[in-house]
Formats: structure tokens, C-alpha cells, sequence
């Protein structure tokens, strides 16, 4: 997807999708975009519904979701430039004696309770939730920094009902968290295969595989430097500890002199390490059973290099 929102893609996505909606999953679709992005005016002794949305696609979508439903109705279909920088145009839908439109999708402004004739069956809970996408939904880019998908909403009653929706999903559990800000009333989901699982649960399948495929990329480069960072730091590591054995190794050695060493594992353990200085346990356990022509363990070097510790101690290393 090249759109420079993700967002945008989203929403074009749930417009554009294969699904053949049926009369029943119409009216919770256009009942939850209108109930969040509509506004009732009153002018000319006259009621008007007003709807404004930026997506061009999304606004004649409804449009003909509206007509399907209602083919008599009257509808104005306007839009305005804006002069603000970055701001893009607005498309207008404007409704005049919308009341029996109102009666037909269960929408009372005044009333925050989601109508059960709009919920009552999982399919039409995600035709509801596809329609509060378009309407109030944001996602980011699974390209950027974090993960996020959110549903702005300015009715904090009604941000209540849209929870406890989603916990009537039986197929499966998302784990929406509410925030205010400033005068939104936010409900947000942070983890990537909630989100994924998210977009793929309101049919915008295209942008579930976008989001999958990049999500698992951005894993996979993540687990791949955790392992290269790990690897960098085992072998700074044993870098650090192989100094300081040499150090000991060699004060040893002016003090009492290695070939002086009784023990033949730690004098050849001794010889080892300055020969190999970057070796790790394993292998310098590999070298040492190949001159004593037995196997020697990690533990048993570890053990060596204790002893070798102790001799220096008892020359006096630490005094020095």
C-alpha cells in the first residue's frame, strides 16, 4: 500500500471489500457512522441531518448505502475547500426531514444505548464496528515507531456502550483501553495482533495482510537484533574475562613461572588461553580434551580458571 495514510487505506478498504451487505447489516453500518459523524441542525423552520467527512470514497459509500436503503430520499451532496495548510476537502451530506431515516437505523442523538436490534448477531456487531471506523477510526502505519488503533468519540456514555459491544464478540476477546483526551473519549488497542486481529474481524482484509506482513517483518528484524546484540555482548564479554585471566595468567608466571604449575590441567589451561585468547569455555574445553585426549566440560574450565585464580591470589595478585 503506497497511501501515505494508513488510515485512509483502512477505511477504503471497508468501502471497497466483497461483502454483500444485506439490509441487516446495512442498517448497523450507516446507524453507527451517522450516530457518531452526524449532526442535527435546525434551519429555515426546518430539521437537517449533516454529515462531513475528508475521504471521498468513504462519503459516497454512504451515500450509496443511503440510497440502497432509502431510494426515495432526498439527498445534497456538497463539498468545501479548505484554505488551511494540509488540510484536505470536506465532503457534505446534507438530509433535510431526516426523521423517518433516523427511525429506520435506531438512532436517538439524545441516547447513548446502542439499540439490541442493531447488535443482536455478530455479524451485524461487526457491520456496526466497520461503520464506526469510517466514521471516528485512526491507525497507525505498522511502519511507524508504535503500534495504535484508536476510536475518537465525543460522547463518553456512548464510549461506554461501544465497550461493552465488543465484549459481546464471542469469536473472540479484544482488549480495548479507554483514555480521555482533552474532549475525546478514546478507546484504543496497543498490541499488534489485537489490532491485526482487529482490522481482519471488520473485513478490511487487505489492510489486515499489509499490517500482518510488516508486523512479522518488524518481529523478525527485532528478535534478530536482540540476538546479534546478544552475541555482541557474550563475546565483549568474554573478552573482558579472557584480559583479566591473562593478567592473572602472567603474574602467575613471573612469580612462580606456568611450567612450574603442578596441576597439568590448569598449566595447559594456562598455555591455552594466552594462545587463544578470544576463545570462548566450549572452546577452549574442545583444545584442553584434545591435549589430554579426554573430554572436558564448560563447568570443568570454569572451574580451572577458579584455580588459577586462587594461584595468583596466593602470590599476592591482588596486592600488586
Amino acid at each position: 500500500m503506497k497511501s501515505i495514510s494508513f488510515t485512509k487505506d483502512i477505511k477504503e478498504d471497508i468501502c471497497q471489500n466483497n461483502i454483500d451487505y444485506s439490509v441487516d447489516l446495512i442498517i448497523p453500518l450507516l446507524s453507527s457512522f451517522i450516530r457518531t459523524n452526524g449532526t442535527l441542525i435546525f434551519r429555515n423552520n426546518s430539521e437537517y441531518l449533516y454529515l462531513e467527512i475528508e475521504n471521498a470514497q468513504v462519503i459516497r459509500f454512504i451515500y450509496s448505502k443511503l440510497k440502497e436503503l432509502m431510494p426515495d430520499l432526498f439527498i445534497h451532496f456538497s463539498y468545501r475547500k479548505s484554505m488551511k495548510f494540509n488540510k484536505g476537502t470536506k465532503f457534505i451530506i446534507e438530509i433535510k426531514d431526516p426523521f423517518d431515516l433516523l427511525k429506520a437505523l435506531n438512532i436517538d442523538f439524545l441516547e447513548s444505548k446502542i439499540a439490541l436490534v442493531l447488535t443482536n448477531k455478530e455479524s451485524k456487531i461487526k457491520s456496526y464496528l466497520a461503520g464506526l471506523f469510517l466514521a471516528c477510526g485512526s491507525c497507525n502505519d505498522p511502519k511507524s515507531s508504535n503500534y495504535h488503533l484508536e476510536f475518537s468519540l465525543k460522547d463518553f456514555e456512548f464510549a461506554k456502550a461501544i465497550l461493552k459491544l465488543i465484549n459481546k464478540i464471542k469469536t473472540i476477546t479484544f482488549n480495548f483501553k479507554y483514555i480521555q483526551r482533552r474532549n475525546a473519549h478514546v478507546l484504543y488497542l496497543k498490541r499488534s495482533d489485537q489490532i491485526s486481529d482487529f482490522l481482519g474481524f471488520i473485513e478490511a482484509n487487505n489492510s489486515c495482510l499489509y499490517f500482518e506482513n510488516v508486523r512479522i517483518g518488524r518481529d523478525f528484524s527485532n528478535i534478530t537484533n536482540r540476538l546479534v546484540n546478544c552475541d555482541t555482548y557474550n563475546f565483549n564479554k568474554t573478552i573482558e574475562n579472557s584480559n583479566k585471566q591473562i593478567e592473572e595468567i602472567n603474574y602467575i608466571d613471573e612469580k612462580l613461572g606456568i611450567k612450574n604449575i603442578q596441576n597439568e590441567k590448569v598449566r595447559l589451561l594456562c598455555i591455552l588461553r594466552i594462545k587463544f585468547p578470544e576463545a570462548s569455555y566450549n572452546e577452549l574445553a574442545i583444545e584442553l580434551g584434545k591435549e589430554l585426549n579426554t573430554t572436558i566440560s564448560k563447568s570443568n574450565i570454569n572451574h580451572l580458571f577458579r584455580k588459577i585464580k586462587e594461584i595468583a591470589l596466593k602470590l599476592n595478585y591482588g596486592n600488586k
